[in-house]
């Protein structure tokens, strides 16, 4: 019996040494998941790949598995000195964020049935100079290009294009620990991978939200470590991606008086954005079809709201006048912002990373909130910036953040929650914001 117990006490301090250490090497445990995950992806039931030759199954299924490479790759860095246990659980976590997402990933929305698919098939018919030419689509060029690379990969297009949304949702999380910090950083890193409504963005709605979000928050976090021309180079590729990033490209003036960004960055954001143009104008398409992008977006939409969880999920909207109580809400907006710049500018000097990321969330907030003509996932970047600022902060602003995640699920996936009582919710997240401010 002695011996027995003097084995087992030995095998018990090996496995202690084995999964408490850091005996066995990251890039291991990384691959080893990695490898994972693709057989089960092999053996996973495809409906679009069925009868299709091993080999190009294998090559789809290898680039749908790019985005967890992404994955672990933050996880690396976010936990590649502690010990074995607790990387084999940010690398668990990677896989199972990406197992969430494609859960969904025979689904196929109504944008992407109704707009992408044909997008996608126009592309597909002919040269890169003629589908430049073409103006296909509403989205800017930069995710044009990402649509023509799509067609020729060889690889089912829905699933496709949700990988590069999985992609984004990487970068995203990426993003979210860096701005919480080295304290919450596997926090927010983990919860950006995992909170509903960014796993639903991409997997089940193929949205694209989380390419122009993970732009905006990189430039955000590398502008506050001292990065200034990679945070440019990142917020210029934020605007490439949507419009939305204007959301939160205010803060950029209140990084600027805190000496984080200077006048020459402005020269970076110039040239990324004439960078990405670049192809496109080489292709055939011209500098005024690019911008009319944008400004065709500004008035495609003419009602009040679109099922934002916002200040016109308030009230009963049929019926009122579009003109007077759209220019009213655009005037609240507007000067809501501009209070918000001065009085960061006031303060730019005394502001933390905290401070900046506190005010990039309020910026968005109360943005979307009050303008006229929101959809529901304009307040997606809220979400990961509230993420980044919970795990930061020990706890603080979770109510906020959940706050906000329950208005954006409701919103967003139909929850049996009626949008009064979304929009209630996403203005007490407001609230909580604005009054942590003075703590």
């Amino acid at each position: 019996m002695k011996r027995l117990n003097a084995l087992l006490e030995r095998a018990d301090e090996g496995l202690r040494r084995l999964l408490l250490g850091s005996s066995l090497p990251s890039w291991l445990l990384c691959a080893c998941t990695f490898a994972a995950f693709f057989a089960l992806m092999m053996t996973r039931t495809l409906t679009q790949l069925a009868g299709v030759p091993a080999a190009a199954r294998a090559w789809s299924v290898l680039v749908m598995c790019l985005p967890l490479g992404v994955m672990l790759f933050f996880a690396r860095r976010q936990a590649g000195e502690h010990s074995t246990v607790e990387q084999l659980g940010a690398y668990a976590l990677c896989a199972l964020a990406m197992l969430a997402r494609v859960s969904f990933i025979e689904r196929s929305s109504g944008d992407y049935d109704i707009y992408l698919a044909d997008w996608l098939d126009k592309l597909a018919a002919g040269s890169f100079s003629e589908g430049m030419r073409a103006n296909i689509g509403e989205y800017n060029v930069l995710y044009q290009y990402i649509l023509f690379v799509i067609t020729r990969l060889g690889v089912p297009a829905l699933y496709a294009v949700k990988t590069v949304s999985f992609i984004g949702d990487a970068f995203l999380a990426g993003a979210c620990a860096r701005l919480a910090g080295k304290k919450g950083g596997m926090t927010a890193f983990g919860a950006a991978l995992l909170l509903p409504t960014l796993v639903l963005n991409g997997g089940m709605f193929a949205q694209c939200d989380s390419l122009y979000a993970a732009c905006a928050l990189w430039g955000l976090a590398l502008a506050l470590k001292e990065k200034p021309c990679a945070s440019a180079a990142c917020f210029a590729l934020s605007l490439s991606f949507k419009l939305q990033s204007m959301f939160i490209l205010p803060v950029v003036i209140v990084l600027w008086a805190g000496r984080k960004l200077r006048v020459r960055e402005a020269l970076v954001f110039v040239l990324t954005l004439f960078a990405v143009m670049l192809p496109a104008l080489l292709a055939g398409k011209s500098l005024g079809s690019i911008i009319g992008i944008y400004t065709a977006q500004t008035g495609l939409y003419t009602g009040l709201n679109y099922n934002a969880a916002n200040f016109f999920g308030l009230m009963e909207t049929n019926g009122l006048d579009v003109y007077a109580y759209g220019n009213f809400a655009m005037a609240l907006a507007f000067g809501a912002c501009a209070l918000l710049v001065v009085r960061g500018v006031n303060c730019a000097q005394e502001l933390d990373e905290e401070g900046y990321v506190r005010l990039a969330l309020l910026l968005v907030l109360l943005i979307v909130f009050m303008l006229p003509r929101m959809h529901e996932r304009y307040f997606y970047m809220a979400v990961p910036l509230s993420i980044a600022l919970a795990a930061g902060r020990g706890g603080r602003c979770v109510p906020a953040a959940a706050l906000i995640e329950l208005a954006m699920l409701a919103s967003c996936w139909a929850l049996a929650v009626p949008l009064s009582l979304a929009s209630v919710m996403m203005l007490a997240a407001i609230v909580l914001v604005l009054t942590d401010c003075h703590k």
